[in-house]
């Protein structure tokens, strides 16, 4: 039986439970003792260190890439855990880590007061190679531009298209790649960064930091980085860091006016909602800021998924069916499916839905994951299909979240609402009782979701076509939906009538 490290900058734990990381849901140690030391500072990446090693016969390299990095996110205390090393296994995580599915007791805990002197003494005995800025070791250029391409290949490892989004962390850590970063954009056709956009760069970090100020944002580095290439804009800077002396209330007005600009398209009434919101919750600014946060997180993945293409083909000719439960939607989007010969999905079929959706977020609540749902189906389609959406997913109480799903699905020509008729009191009891006959032992709550999905106006807003289905056959709703939906090649798709 061997021994592993864990470090953490939390003290006292008594028992490692396996957290959601890069590679999966696991405890994380390394045989190295050294490294857990280096794991347990609070804060890094590869755009403010490297650790490396060439061969197992030489100590690690450790290389701060930004200026004051080290003093940053080495400047906490920790702890190294101890562990039995029976339930780890090497997944090959690129470092030399091993990995727990199971939570794990911790044999001792050794606590550090300092974790960068403990790094600073076993560099003294040859255990680390240390490098502070700006010395490099052989194999990471000067200037850094290596770190261009590692922005670029994580875009590719998750899947993400390059974007002038991609290299704004980068910019702002190193202005000195303006240059090479936009013969990289030029080359894509994606637009430049001119060296005033560093300012708004910056002034979007600051905004991070002051609404979790436990997440290290790397301003005095940044500060010291601009100071070095573009002494002119260093005062900018520094107003920039005003407002983190501001107020409470002056915080939140700043706050948010300041996304109001990064998000334009977001309607004025929403911003002041948010805003009228915030101003009025007598919680700590710092509980405050991490919601908002989270919220801004949210905004910036809902966008990047919104704003990807989707083939004229697909939007032109797909047919979209909406409606709130017992209208029909997938007999329907059967029946249409087998006349134009169109493949049918199904946002309401698990087994389905695999080809084009895995759960790899976690959701606060479930109409996040509605909204990823549909969305991730939408932007991944390659070929005209039918689609019956399931209740909810279209039916959204946040105005800004509906307000995204809007400007997604209205690239989409043909959005039919199925409803039974104008009068939402009797489209609810017809509905209502067809549900009950399908299942009788549904509760009420149930039944009121069903109100919910009539009286929400979402419905109405996203459709083109609205499909009134009271007293008439399936047969006859087909028909009717065929006679109104816009489709550039539907002779070519459909079959001979079946209806």
């Amino acid at each position: 039986m061997g021994e592993v490290y864990h470090g953490s900058s939390q003290s006292g734990i008594s028992r490692l439970e396996p957290k959601k990381s890069t590679h999966g849901t696991f405890v994380y140690a390394t045989p190295y003792k050294e490294l857990a030391v280096i794991f347990s500072g609070r804060c890094g990446d590869d755009l403010t260190y490297a650790l490396y090693r060439e061969s197992k016969n030489e100590p690690w390299k450790l290389v701060e890439r930004i200026p004051n990095g080290f003093d940053t996110m080495f400047s906490n205390s920790s702890s190294i855990y101890t562990l039995d090393d029976l339930t780890f296994k090497d997944i090959q995580t690129g470092f030399a880590e091993v990995v727990s599915e199971i939570g794990v007791v911790p044999k001792k805990e050794e606590n550090i007061e300092n974790v960068y002197n403990v790094i600073k003494t076993l560099a003294s005995q040859k255990k680390i190679e240390l490098y502070t800025f700006p010395n490099r070791p052989n194999k990471i250029p000067n200037d850094d531009s290596d770190l261009i391409q590692k922005e670029i290949n994580q875009c590719h490892r998750e899947n993400r298209q390059v974007s002038k989004n991609t290299f704004k962390r980068l910019l702002y850590l190193h202005p000195n790649l303006l240059s090479k970063v936009n013969n990289i954009l030029r080359e894509l056709e994606l637009g430049v960064y001119s060296k005033d956009d560093l300012v708004d760069i910056f002034e979007e970090f600051v905004v991070r930091q002051m609404l979790d100020v436990s997440h290290e944002q790397y301003l005095t580095s940044s500060i010291i980085s601009i100071s070095n290439i573009y002494p002119e804009l260093l005062p900018l800077f520094q107003k920039k860091l005003l407002v983190l002396d501001k107020s409470h209330d002056e915080k939140i007005n700043y706050i948010i006016d300041f996304l109001s600009t990064k998000f334009p398209d977001i309607p004025r009434q929403y911003v002041e909602q948010v805003k009228k919101h915030y101003l009025n919750d007598n919680r700590p600014f710092n509980e405050i800021g991490k919601e908002i946060r989270s919220q801004i997180n949210k905004l910036d993945a809902i966008e990047t998924l919104v704003s990807q293409n989707i083939n004229s083909n697909v939007a032109q000719n797909s047919i979209l069916i909406i409606g709130p439960m017992g209208t029909g939607k997938s007999t329907i989007a059967r029946m249409l499916s087998t006349n134009l010969n169109m493949p049918q999905i199904s946002l309401d079929n698990r087994e389905q839905l695999k080809q084009f959706y895995s759960n790899q977020k976690s959701f606060d609540n479930f109409k996040d994951f509605e909204f990823y749902l549909t969305g991730s189906v939408l932007t991944s389609l390659s070929e005209p299909c039918i689609i019956d959406f399931g209740a909810g997913h279209s039916v959204y109480e946040n105005p800004i979240i509906f307000h995204e799903m809007s400007k997604l699905i209205s690239k989409f020509a043909n959005v039919v609402y199925m409803i039974p008729s104008e009068n939402k009191e009797e489209s609810m009891e017809i509905l209502n009782s067809r549900v009950l006959q399908r299942n009788k032992n549904l509760t009420s709550p149930t039944l009121n979701d069903n109100r919910h999905f009539i009286t929400m106006p979402c419905n109405e807003q996203l459709a083109t076509i609205i499909q009134y289905t009271k007293d008439k056959t399936p047969e006859q709703i087909s028909k009717e939906i065929l006679d109104k939906v816009t489709m550039n090649n539907i002779q070519e798709l459909s079959h001979s009538p079946k209806i």
